[in-house]
C-alpha cells in the first residue's frame, strides 16, 4: 500500500461506515445526520453511540434532531437557536399585547375620569347619589387600570427571566459547537475563527505560525479510530498538547488524529524548537500511559505541516500552506516537519 493511501484509508473506510449505516436504516443525507453517524462512529461519547446504534430503521427527522440538540453536536445548534429565536419573538409578541392592553385601561380611566370632572363642572346642583354613581365608575376604571399594570409588571419579569434563561441557553450552545467532544479542546470551527481573527482589521498584525500536527502510527491501515484504546491516548496527547502550549498560544482538535496550533510572534527561526518540544512532549507523555491501555503502536512522532502569517495573505492561505506541508511531511518520513513552501526543517531530536 501506498503511502498515501495508507494516510487515506481510515478516512474512506469511516465514511463508507457512515453512509451503509446512514442507508441502512434509510435515513435522509441531510450534512447534519452526516455529522450525527460520523460522531456516533468515530467519536468518544458512549452514550451518543448507544442511542444512533440502537434506532430503528427509518427513524423521523424530529428524533434525529432530539438526538443531535441533546448532544450538541454543531450542526444541530443551528435548530436549537431557531427555537429559541421562535420563542424569544412569542414572548416579546405576548408583551406587546398586554402593554397595549395596559395602555388601553389607562386610556379608559383617562377617559371615565374627564367624563366625571366635565359632569361635576356642568350639573353643579346635582345629588348625592350621582356624585357617588360617578365615584364609583372612577374606582372601577382605576381598579381595572392597576390589574393591568399588575399585570404587566409580572409578565415583564417572568420574560426577562426567560430572555436571559434564554440567552444562557444560546451562549452554552455556542461555547459547545466551538469544542471537539473527544477531548474538550477547541474544534475546527473554533480554528477557523482565530484564524479570520488574525487577518481582521483590528488585529495587531503579530507574527504568528499555524502548527498542523498529525500523531503517527496511532490507528493502523486497517483499523477505524474508534477503539477505546485510541481515544484514551487522544485525550492523554490533547493534555499534553494543552500543558505545552504557552498561555496566548493555542490548540485545537480537528481531525481524527490532527491537532493544530497557533503560536504567537513565532518566525520561521523559531520554528524547529517549537517542533521539538511538541515531539518530545508526546514522546515523553504517552509512555507515561499504562501499558494495557495503550495501543499496539504510539505515535512516537510527530509530521508538522507549518505556515507563517508572513508569508500568507489570508486565513484560507494560511491553512492551505499548513496542509500541504503536512501532506509533505506525512508522504516523507525522513523530514517530519515542513513549512509551507516545501521546505524541511532540521531536526535537533529524534525518536
Amino acid at each position: 500500500m501506498s503511502a498515501e493511501a495508507a494516510k487515506t484509508a481510515p478516512k474512506n473506510r469511516v465514511l463508507l461506515a457512515v453512509s451503509q449505516q446512514m442507508a441502512r436504516l434509510d435515513v435522509a443525507g441531510l450534512p447534519r445526520n452526516y455529522e450525527l453517524f460520523h460522531e456516533a462512529i468515530t467519536g468518544g461519547d458512549a452514550a451518543l453511540t448507544r442511542e444512533v446504534m440502537a434506532l430503528n430503521p427509518s427513524p423521523t427527522q424530529m428524533l434525529l434532531d432530539e438526538i443531535g440538540l441533546r448532544h450538541r453536536l454543531p450542526s444541530f445548534m443551528g435548530l436549537s437557536a431557531n427555537v429559541t429565536r421562535k420563542h424569544d419573538i412569542e414572548l416579546i409578541a405576548g408583551l406587546s399585547e398586554k402593554v397595549a392592553r395596559g395602555v388601553s385601561q389607562k386610556q379608559t380611566f383617562a377617559r371615565a375620569l374627564e367624563s366625571v370632572a366635565r359632569s361635576l363642572r356642568s350639573d353643579g346642583t346635582g345629588n348625592v347619589s350621582d356624585v357617588l354613581s360617578e365615584i364609583e365608575y372612577l374606582t372601577n376604571s382605576i381598579s381595572e387600570a392597576m390589574t393591568a399594570e399588575t399585570e404587566l409588571t409580572s409578565a415583564l419579569k417572568t420574560s426577562a427571566e426567560k430572555l436571559a434563561a434564554s440567552e444562557r441557553a444560546t451562549s452554552s450552545a455556542r461555547e459547545a459547537s466551538l469544542r471537539d467532544r473527544l477531548t474538550s479542546l477547541p474544534n475546527h470551527i473554533a480554528l477557523s475563527e482565530r484564524l479570520e481573527g488574525l487577518y481582521s482589521a483590528t488585529a495587531e498584525g503579530r507574527r504568528t505560525a499555524l502548527f498542523l500536527v498529525s500523531l503517527n502510527r496511532l490507528f493502523d491501515a486497517t483499523q477505524v479510530p474508534n477503539d477505546t484504546v485510541g481515544n484514551r491516548v487522544l485525550k492523554k496527547s490533547a493534555s499534553i498538547f494543552r500543558n505545552t502550549i504557552k498561555k496566548n498560544d493555542f490548540v485545537a482538535r480537528i481531525g481524527p488524529r490532527e491537532f493544530a496550533f497557533l503560536f504567537d510572534n513565532v518566525g520561521q527561526e523559531n520554528v524547529g524548537a517549537i517542533a521539538d518540544r511538541l515531539n518530545n512532549s508526546i514522546i515523553n507523555g504517552l509512555q507515561l500511559i499504562p501499558e494495557e491501555n495503550r495501543p499496539a503502536t504510539l505515535p512516537m512522532e510527530l509530521s508538522i505541516g507549518v505556515a507563517l502569517t508572513d508569508d500568507a495573505h489570508s486565513p484560507q492561505e494560511l491553512r492551505s500552506r499548513a496542509a500541504v506541508a503536512l501532506d509533505s511531511a506525512l508522504s516523507n518520513p525522513r523530514q517530519p516537519v515542513v513549512i509551507g513552501g516545501g521546505k524541511a526543517v532540521a531536526r535537533t531530536a529524534r525518536a
